[in-house]
């Protein structure tokens, strides 16, 4: 390292020198692939397993004897796996040339090399490319698969013939009519005496009028391999004439049924379905009017009142539940004159019970007493059910009297209470007296 003033100096002076010590510290670099982009040729046929090559890494820090390990980064289709110690790439599912994951023949998988450095991994990307050698694997197939066509002066069909595969295992393709087509159908070539097809092209002719309907046309093709593929075509044969264009519609027409006649059935159908779903939105948004249960507070007609005031406290309804059955318990024995007593004895009938918990036992106990009570008359003679038991001690649970006994009560009181009760005052105590 030289040192210059930038002003030159008046008198000479001798050079000084220095050391400088410099101290460069090591970083953890990622591995290297070698070569970074690795080409192979495979076969597209290889077994899972296969060994297709080994893609290892360096690692440039070499003083601290990291360790590597490796894995797939990127694998489109899954083909492929690598070992993590040694970097051996193999199959791990069959390969095929004619997939939409090999462009050109082209596979292109990456792989990772990563080490164990300090204080972070680092990670080194290779490519690997396969080459895919094409196996005889596909067999040739028709174009279009099917067709329409009519039964009379029909056109001749053109079909084209395709084949995955590459050369030498495509053209030149052969083609012969299977399972019974060939009573219906024939394929025109070149040559008589030859079914080689020419420029990949086969020529399909109609060899009789047929009736209407969808047909099965068995075409066998051979590659210039021997690799053979039978694909059935469909042809759909129509009632019409020349050139099959619209062959649908004109089944159709030739069957009666024209386009205004399907087009009214389609509107009928159509305001058949408008009309059902008014009608339901009708019923749905119709109001049903509800009579009141009670009429209004202020509603009278000529001289009828309403009191439907239920008033009363604990004191009217607070009432003893043992009066209703005094009547039942206290009825008198009803004698029946038509049917004699048997002699033998009645059964012991269990009294009701003070516990309610066993009035189940009760009913049951005096119910099977009363099938077999042996004085119990005849079935077809007369039974009385028009007996409702004596009368209750409760008396009358009414506080009207009957007008017979209206003249010795007092209704002057219902005067004070307003004109609501004005004509019931003039019916019960006479009216007001004139002045």
């Amino acid at each position: 390292v030289s040192v210059q003033n930038e002003a030159p100096f008046t008198v000479p002076l001798t050079p000084a020198t220095a050391t400088v010590l410099v101290v460069v510290r090591d970083v953890n670099e990622a591995p290297i692939f070698i070569p970074p982009v690795k080409r192979v040729e495979v076969m597209e046929d290889v077994p899972v397993g296969y060994h297709v090559t080994s893609y290892t890494a360096q690692d440039p820090d070499k003083e601290q004897s990291q360790k590597i390990t490796y894995r797939m980064g990127s694998d489109p289709a899954g083909w492929l796996a690598i070992d993590p110690e040694n970097g051996i790439v193999t199959a791990a599912q069959p390969l095929d040339r004619e997939s939409a994951h090999a462009i050109n023949s082209t596979y292109k998988a990456i792989v990772l090399a990563v080490d164990n450095g300090s204080p972070h991994d680092a990670t080194g990307t290779g490519t690997l490319l396969l080459l895919l050698q094409d196996v005889n694997d596909n067999g040739p197939v028709p174009e279009p698969r099917s067709f329409d066509i009519c039964n009379r002066q029909p056109e001749e069909q053109t079909l084209t013939i395709t084949d995955k595969d590459l050369p030498p295992n495509t053209y030149p393709f052969k083609a012969e009519l299977m399972h019974g087509s060939s009573s219906n159908w024939t394929l025109n070539f070149s040559n008589p005496n030859d079914s080689v097809v020419h420029q990949d092209q086969v020529k399909l002719n109609m060899k009789k009028e047929l009736e209407p309907g969808e047909y099965n046309i068995f075409l066998k093709l051979l590659d210039g391999q021997g690799k053979e593929q039978i694909t059935p075509v469909r042809a759909q044969v129509c009632s019409c004439e020349g050139p099959a264009k619209n062959c649908e519609r004109r089944a159709y027409i030739s069957g009666g049924m024209g386009v205004p006649a399907i087009l009214g059935i389609l509107g009928g159908i159509l305001a058949l379905l408008i009309l059902l779903l008014l009608l339901l939105l009708f019923v749905r948004r119709r109001k049903v009017v509800k009579e009141p249960l009670l009429p209004p507070e202020d509603d009278m007609r000529d001289n009828v009142y309403h009191y439907d005031e239920e008033g009363g406290g604990e004191e009217d309804q607070d009432y003893d539940l043992s009066q209703l059955h005094r009547g039942l318990d206290a009825r008198p024995e009803v004698i029946r004159n038509d049917v004699a007593p048997p002699l033998m004895a009645a059964p012991q009938y269990r009294p009701r019970p003070a516990n309610p918990d066993e009035i189940g036992n009760f009913i049951d106990e005096n119910l099977k007493a009363a099938d077999t009570d042996p004085t119990a008359p005849p079935y077809d003679s007369l039974l009385v059910f028009d007996y409702e038991g004596s009368g209750s001690e409760a008396t009358s649970l009414s506080s009207l009297n009957s007008s017979a006994s209206d003249g010795d009560q007092d209704y002057d009181y219902l005067n004070e209470w307003g004109g609501r009760f004005r004509k019931l005052a003039e019916l019960y105590g006479g009216g007001e007296e004139d002045d």
